[in-house]
């Protein structure tokens, strides 16, 4: 972590759309200080100059399809296709095409064979117990992960091949949309990009213990999964008791446009018990300040908290 990543943070997830190759990639800074954000982009445009090889089309700079999160639709220039993939010229595609205009399930097909098939990216079910699950960067190094940071993985090089794709948050399993949210197909980057239906969708839910709605089939907010991907790393850290790890993915959660106020809270007790008593008094006393009219409870313990750090100063 330094000041500069911290700063690149909170810009990045306050611009429109969110880049959210690269705020992931700063989140993954955290644990790797000497990583590189911008530089280890350049493996998602590795992967997406691959898939657009596989597809017979040249790969546009992103910024011009649409810029970060993804084009509503088709751009001019856009490859129309079917199954036989893009058209081009005799001596190959013309400069600046994309996959934009191709059909949504060759689309999918296309992500499956290029990141699921020759990328071998795919979901283990021992990585749940692994910080670097999720960890973009260890992610495109493994070729494992997460479902959601799997689903980053596809959507990014998605949006760099103009294709229009989005993150679906199912409790417990994000998949990803191809298409529109009223013209698309689903697909499961955990297990290698697979074709799911919204009956499989529906039944995931169910299998929650919640019923199922059209409503989780929407698409998911890039804050909302940058807050789900910090949320991961919190339960990991707690499960695990890596206090420090733990601080700074509240930290950076509270960097966010807009998150829960109980992250004030949390960090509070996390820098008392890491020593630091008048700060992690400040947070409970400010937790305290923000809830006291509608969780009265709550705000008495957390100031009789707040009280008891500050004694510790003596």
């Amino acid at each position: 972590m330094t000041v500069r990543t911290r700063r690149q943070f909170a810009e990045a997830v306050r611009q429109e759309p969110v880049d959210l190759g690269l705020a992931c990639l700063l989140i993954a800074a955290e644990a790797e200080p000497g990583l590189d954000p911008v530089r280890e982009l350049a493996q998602l445009d590795a992967l997406a100059a691959q898939t657009g090889r596989l597809a017979d089309v040249t790969v546009r700079d992103p910024d011009s399809v649409g810029g970060p999160g993804g084009p509503a639709g088709g751009t001019a220039g856009g490859v129309a296709g079917g199954a036989g993939g893009a058209a081009g010229t005799a001596e190959g595609p013309t400069a600046g095409q994309t996959l934009a205009g191709l059909d949504v399930r060759t689309a999918a097909e296309i992500l499956r064979q290029s990141l699921g098939v020759q990328g071998r990216f795919h979901g283990d079910p021992t990585d749940y117990d692994s910080l670097y699950a999720s960890l973009l960067s260890s992610v495109l190094r493994r070729r494992r992960g997460l479902p959601i940071m799997l689903s980053v993985v596809w959507v990014e090089v998605a949006r760099r091949l103009g294709i229009p794709a989005y993150p679906v948050g199912l409790p417990g399993h994000v998949i990803v949309g191809i298409g529109s949210p009223s013209r698309n197909v689903l697909v499961d980057p955990f297990c290698g990009g697979r074709l799911i239906t919204v009956h499989e969708a529906a039944e995931r839910v169910r299998s929650t213990g919640v019923p199922f709605t059209r409503a989780y089939l929407a698409p998911m907010s890039p804050v909302d999964l940058l807050m789900r991907v910090l949320g991961n790393i919190r339960v990991w850290a707690a499960r695990t008791e890596a206090t420090t790890t733990r601080l700074w993915a509240v930290e950076l959660s509270l960097l966010l446009p807009h998150h829960p106020v109980h992250l004030r809270r949390e960090r509070g007790e996390l820098l008392v018990r890491l020593g630091d008593f008048l700060g992690g008094a400040e947070d409970l006393t400010a937790f305290a300040d923000a809830v006291g009219p509608l969780e009265p409870a709550a705000a008495a313990a957390a100031r009789e908290a707040a009280h008891a750090a500050r004694a510790r100063l003596n």
